[in-house]
């Protein structure tokens, strides 16, 4: 007789969800079990910590916009689960968490158990448990609606006995499920020709993207079009536009790119397309100001309910875009795009040199992702982590049409990029992996989860290149930063050492091929020859710490008193001069 876990499984399968990432634990067996029973059930991938394979749900679901799953048994598997299910939380990624429950423990000397229930509700838009077998169908469809249509985590929490009792009803893996679609939301025409009106009115216009533009980015560039204004994106919206768009000023965040920092600062209107993750803080004080939002819902917009914007816009964002095109008129005068551009043009000129300056014999981290992005696959996956690694990868990556990128954003997980390529790596098997990490990183957890990438080797060998590229500097190069420009010294005790690992021979030891480069006139044969080959392989670069990130040139990370557009866009000649041949604390 069918269980209730095999009930969940053929349920979760209906609902179209592929795999499962989750740690066995006794009172969630009976549901791997179910898990690993053939192929009416999703595919239940082992990790080696909890707080991954919440990880590697919310990079699931980023990378193909499907419900993510993970699971976890109660106690201290749930609280480790509980920490990773915030990146969904704070990204609004639709995850479902399925957690298992202990019985209530007896005795007065027995340790009390954990309030799963108490301790998910903050992370949940639902947090349900259920207690009766013949519930637990409903339970499970409300979870995954609640995902969805929330943009958040759901948590379902199943007792063992529960899991062990017989199924309410024969489990079917094609049974057809009342799949919600989110509801397209036309926007009221009075607030889409209010924005029309101040965008009509502005003479220096930008705009920020984010993820809540990705179905939107030929509007979001006919609209840049009409009203001649520079673009830049969000770090989740990383791939919504390429970067090789002549009008697209790299990413607006608080250790973004100096160029967006200087548009964000001298433009007089911003617009802000499904932006939820913008940081509004980055926007000056100073200046007479307009901002107008679009976004899908009033929760994802980044300015919130108790602030005034000349102009909310609220509704399907291509919709909302679609409609406000014709009501905007061409700007005839196109100096500020002519300045946009011709700054984006140098900013991009000096990372290039930049990249090939090097000092001594150790390898300028910049030039690492300089020569990737050179030699980057079509349709490539480039996922990063927090720390330096995120600074290259904002910096110096150049994504084309086509290609998809991930990270951390709001809970910047260290060693989290080691998750996502794993995630990566299952839902899109037919494209090129990189994770980009610096050794603090690596060391936080990501070198963990190398060992599930050995458990999958076999069947990894034959698929495109998973590239673990690790930066080795033997410290926390963006706390040490951070320091050093609070400091106002580019020398301070130490207080951001990692240990001396050599990640070439872990990876060795666990069967996977390493590579290690010490050589800077080696880093693009190094790339070429691991692009070159299949299955996982890390690449350990030995790379300077002292090499400075540009949010550090400028004393702070949202650039605050970097130059200005018109200043950036007619000062070229020193500054590319500077970085090519100047001190290393030359001007950005």
């Amino acid at each position: 007789m069918a269980s209730v876990s095999d009930f969940v499984a053929a349920r979760l399968r209906a609902w179209g969800v592929d795999r499962v990432f989750g740690f066995p634990g006794r009172d969630v067996d009976a549901l791997v079990t179910a898990l690993t029973g053939g192929r009416e059930a999703p595919e239940f991938v082992q990790v080696r910590h909890e707080e991954s394979a919440a990880l590697m749900a919310c990079a699931h679901a980023k990378l193909t916009g499907r419900v993510g799953c993970c699971l976890a048994s109660s106690g201290s598997g749930a609280l480790r689960l509980l920490s990773g299910l915030y990146d969904a939380a704070l990204d609004r990624q639709p995850v479902v968490a399925v957690v298992g429950q202990e019985p209530p423990p007896a005795g007065h000397d027995r340790r009390r158990s954990i309030g799963t229930a108490h301790h998910f509700a903050e992370v949940s838009a639902s947090c349900e448990p259920v207690c009766d077998p013949t519930t637990v169908g409903n339970a499970l469809d409300r979870a995954l609606r609640a995902a969805l249509s929330e943009r958040g985590v759901a948590t379902l929490i199943l007792p063992g006995s529960v899991q062990q009792a017989p199924a309410p009803r024969a489990p079917r893996a094609d049974e057809a499920v009342p799949r919600p679609r989110p509801p397209v939301w036309s926007p009221e025409e009075r607030d889409v020709r209010r924005a029309a009106d101040v965008l009509n009115e502005g003479r220096r216009v930008a705009i920020v993207v984010g993820p809540g533009a990705a179905e939107a980015s030929g509007q979001v560039l006919g609209v840049a079009e009409l009203l001649a204004a520079g673009v830049a994106k969000t770090c989740l919206a990383r791939d919504v536009l390429p970067d090789d768009l002549p009008c697209v000023a790299g990413v607006a965040g608080p250790f973004g790119s100096a160029v967006a920092a200087a548009l964000l600062r001298d433009c007089d209107t911003l617009l802000l397309v499904g932006a939820e993750d913008f940081d509004t803080g980055l926007v000056p004080r100073s200046g007479a100001r307009r901002v107008v939002t679009v976004d899908s819902d009033a929760e994802a917009s980044p300015v919130g309910p108790d602030a005034s914007p000349a102009a909310r816009v609220t509704g399907d964002v291509a919709t909302a875009l679609e409609l406000l095109i014709p009501l905007l008129h061409r700007t005839s005068g196109r100096g500020w795009r002519t300045d946009v551009e011709r700054a984006i043009r140098e900013w991009r000129a000096e990372g290039h040199a930049k990249a090939h300056r090097f000092f001594g014999m150790a390898i300028n981290p910049r030039s690492v992702v300089a020569e990737l992005s050179a030699r980057l696959p079509e349709r490539a996956v480039v996922v990063t982590d927090s720390g330096s690694s995120l600074d290259w990868w904002t910096r110096h990556l150049e994504l084309r049409d086509g290609m998809r990128a991930a990270l951390s954003r709001h809970l910047a997980t260290p060693g989290a990029a080691v998750p996502y390529a794993v995630a990566a790596r299952l839902a899109c098997p037919e494209r090129p992996v990189i994770a980009l990490v610096g050794d603090g990183a690596l060391q936080a957890g990501g070198m963990n989860e190398l060992i599930t990438v050995r458990r999958h080797l076999e069947r990894l060998a034959g698929l495109p290149p998973t590239i673990f590229c690790a930066f080795n500097n033997e410290d926390l190069s963006r706390l040490t930063w951070e320091r050093r420009t609070a400091a106002g010294d580019p020398r301070i005790p130490v207080t951001g050492e990692v240990p001396a690992v050599s990640y070439t021979q872990y990876a060795r030891l666990l069967g996977l091929p390493g590579v290690r480069c010490d050589r800077p006139r080696r880093v693009g044969a190094v790339w070429e020859a691991a692009l070159a080959a299949q299955g996982p392989m890390l690449l350990e670069f030995m790379v300077d710490g002292d090499v400075p990130p540009d949010w550090a040139e400028f004393g702070g990370s949202a650039h605050p008193r970097g130059p200005s557009l018109t200043g950036r866009a007619r000062g070229s000649l020193r500054r590319r001069i500077t970085a090519s041949v100047g001190g290393l604390f030359g001007s950005a």
